[in-house]
């Protein structure tokens, strides 16, 4: 939708729809990650796109970082055995639910953008962490952070 806004030239409208942070698809985005990371340097969070229940996650707040990662996944861009990970600025203020980070799974099916049409799932639920969120660089390496458990 705020692709289409901008095409249309409405782009104070499409600024409604920048709440997701900014991403990259890596390996094939590292050399773009890289000139962000050096123009905005903070946390970011890479997740690989093959896995769930939080397994692989990580943060980091160096390239160096990065690079390690790269040599331990024997990374190279064009090789088949990369894994791809979506790498993606840190929110370092999200919503909190008695300090933990959360999230809810609400299912809807979109048939079309322009007009709208949406039919919303009656069934949802709500995961939470198992520890209260922290932007403390020494809890960096605690994944527990960004583990979320199920609540029905």
């Amino acid at each position: 939708m705020k692709r289409q806004l901008d095409k249309e030239d409405k782009k104070e409208d499409g600024k409604r729809y920048n709440f997701l942070p900014l991403s990259f698809i890596v390996p094939q985005e590292y050399g773009l990650l890289a000139e962000e990371f050096k123009r905005n340097p903070g946390v970011y969070i890479m997740k690989p796109i093959g896995k769930s229940q939080g397994k692989g996650i990580f943060l980091f707040n160096k390239l160096s970082q990065i690079s390690d990662w790269k040599k331990d996944n024997r990374w190279k861009s064009d090789s088949p055995q990369a894994e791809t990970y979506v790498c993606q600025k840190y929110i370092d203020n999200p919503y909190l639910v008695g300090g933990k980070k959360f999230d809810m799974r609400i299912y809807c099916l979109v048939m079309s953008y322009s007009p709208l049409v949406v039919y919303l799932h009656r069934n949802g639920f709500a995961r939470f962490t198992f520890h209260r969120f922290s932007m403390n660089t020494k809890e960096i390496d605690n994944t527990c952070m960004e583990i979320i458990d199920n609540v029905n």
